[in-house]
């Protein structure tokens, strides 16, 4: 009975120490998950929230007043194949003409939405069909 209370009391720190072993490891390994989750989130996430009222403007008298999503700006008129790409991901689309130093220049743009936060969810489609440096504007009357 000695013998086997001895060699029982001699093994607890063994047993307790292989406990604290792998509660060691194991919070590695969820701290490392969580760094790569943390750094996957971010980047899929803005640095910080938008401010709709910050939104870049478009002043024209043709365009339709509303919320766009900007995927291109050309100094002359969008190729075939970037109008392809926009009509593939099936997003309404408009280009819109005006004039800077005299010269034309075109801008490629996704919508109107009558809401900021309609056309943050069409954005990133946008992005992973046309371009990823999409963007939203407020198309406005002078």
């Amino acid at each position: 009975m000695k013998k086997s209370l001895l060699l029982s009391i001699s093994l607890i720190p063994l047993i307790i120490g292989c406990e604290i072993g792998d509660k060691n490891r194991v919070s590695d390994a969820t701290k490392n998950a969580n760094k790569n989750e943390s750094s996957v989130i971010s980047k899929a996430l803005p640095k910080k929230p938008i401010d709709p009222q910050k939104v870049k403007k478009i002043y024209t008298k043709t365009g339709t007043p509303g919320y766009y999503i900007q995927v291109g700006y050309f100094s002359s008129e969008p190729t075939k194949e970037f109008i392809n790409r926009i009509e593939y991901a099936d997003l309404p689309y408009k280009i819109l003409k005006k004039y800077k130093d005299g010269k034309p220049r075109y801008y490629a743009l996704v919508g109107p939405y009558i809401s900021y936060n309609q056309a943050s969810q069409i954005l990133g489609s946008a992005r992973e069909y046309v371009t990823s440096s999409a963007f939203i504007v407020k198309v406005e009357k002078p």
